[in-house]
């Protein structure tokens, strides 16, 4: 599978914190950045293909409000034992 054939959708979030960010891992989401040049946007989105997406290049093209683009995994904050992704940090490509 290839870079380009591997696409996550994501939303933006509305809510952040600590305490929103714990109920999306327990709903199986985690929260993003999706950092530009001037700004930052919170998404989250479903991990499912994130670790072929990180074993191929760290790129994969990401669904967002009906438009797909091509981003990059710029950091990835994964728990020390659990061994699940945290939190992801994606600039496009």
């Amino acid at each position: 599978m290839s870079n380009s054939e591997v696409t996550i959708e994501a939303t933006v979030r509305t809510q952040t914190g600590k305490e929103y960010a714990r109920k999306l891992r327990k709903n199986g989401k985690i929260p993003a950045n999706l950092i530009e040049k001037d700004k930052s946007t919170s998404l989250e989105l479903d991990p499912k293909w994130l670790g072929k997406a990180y074993q191929n290049g760290k790129k994969f093209n990401l669904t967002l409000e009906g438009n797909t683009r091509e981003v990059k995994i710029q950091e990835i904050c994964i728990h020390p034992t659990k061994r699940v992704a945290l939190h992801v940090d994606l600039m496009y490509a």
